[in-house]
């Protein structure tokens, strides 16, 4: 019996702990003019490591030319995020809202992933082939580190989250 006390109070004191902590690094919002400052930043810094990396010029504008699919696709994406979330508010809020609706909804934002899915591994595939194993490790190792996606692409959050 003892052992079990001494479990949930550790257990409790534990969750305390992580939301305490989680709570503390809660900061205001940044400042939408430093985050586009520093993602046209990390932008250049990846075209100019591109252009460093890769050995033949041809290769390394078509891959230029990549990463600006690359750019178009996240910004497609991240719209297509904001609409969904906007329609899944409206139609939460609503209270005679079908299930057949959310549904339909639902349904097409799954279409619409999937495609932004299938867009993403075609563009993958052409930076690979646009570059050589040791080219695309450099040069993936500097994305991966510099430029994740949901830092792409920054505005105000939709209502609903």
């Amino acid at each position: 019996m003892k052992t079990l006390t001494g479990l949930f109070l550790a257990t409790t004191c534990m969750v305390v702990v992580v939301l305490l902590a989680s709570c503390a690094t809660l900061t205001q919002p940044p400042d939408p003019a430093k985050v586009q400052a520093q993602i046209a930043e990390a932008r250049e810094q990846e075209i100019e490591l591109v252009r460093a990396t890769v050995a033949d010029p041809v290769r390394a504008e078509r891959f230029v030319e990549l990463l600006g699919e690359r750019d178009r696709l996240v910004q497609q994406h991240a719209r297509g995020l904001v609409a969904y979330r906007q329609k899944l508010a409206a139609l939460t809020e609503d209270y005679d809202t079908r299930r057949e609706d959310l549904e339909a909804l639902l349904a097409d934002f799954n279409r619409q992933r999937e495609s932004a899915q299938q867009e993403t591994i075609d563009l993958v595939v052409a930076m690979k082939g646009a570059t050589t194993a040791d080219e695309w490790k450099t040069i993936s190792r500097f994305q991966l580190k510099r430029l994740d996606p949901r830092k792409l692409v920054y505005g105000t959050a939709a209502r609903g989250g």
